[in-house]
């Protein structure tokens, strides 16, 4: 049972391995987003369901693409790339998500930032303005995957589709 126990292992250890090596090469992150989930009304905290959460990612990272490109994307499947995780499921944490975005190589970092606060701005469930930094840590995918695969979000990720590409 124990040499079973060990393979198994050794699997897991090499599909995460591989899902990593496949995340580095699906979004080279420009930008590292954490949005924090829940209100605090009536001293009360509540959290939306982990559904919920995916929901307004991928909506949210759909009107991103259509800001930065317009008709483009229905028309020629233009695309930013986007990497989500969503963390925190228990009661002592708050529901958060990680994501990292791919620009477009013509499109200044602080416009998309800009773009980034409007489409996740303080809303029902949206706790706060999001927290972004710009990503040059090439290891951000270790850390987004500390819980595991189990973690992505695989609705919310997208590989990039520039037109220069």
């Amino acid at each position: 049972m124990k040499a079973r126990d060990s393979l198994s292992l050794k699997c897991k250890l090499h599909h995460k391995g591989a899902l990593i090596e496949w995340l580095k090469d699906l979004a080279k992150s420009n930008l590292a987003v954490t949005i924090t989930f829940g209100s605090g009304r009536g001293g009360f905290l509540t959290s939306p369901s982990k559904r919920t959460v995916e929901e307004i990612l991928r909506k949210g990272i759909k009107r991103l693409n259509s800001l930065c490109y317009g008709n483009l994307v229905k028309r020629k499947g233009y695309s930013i790339g986007a990497v989500a995780v969503i963390e925190g499921n228990t009661p002592l944490q708050r529901i958060h998500a990680h994501i990292g975005f791919e620009l477009p190589p013509d499109m200044s970092l602080i416009w998309f930032r800009s773009q980034v606060i409007k489409v996740f701005k303080p809303s029902k469930w949206i706790e706060q303005r999001p927290h972004m930094k710009k990503c040059s840590d090439p290891h951000w995918i270790n850390y987004i995957l500390k819980l595991g695969q189990e973690a992505l979000v695989p609705s919310c990720c997208f590989a990039a589709k520039h037109p220069n590409a």
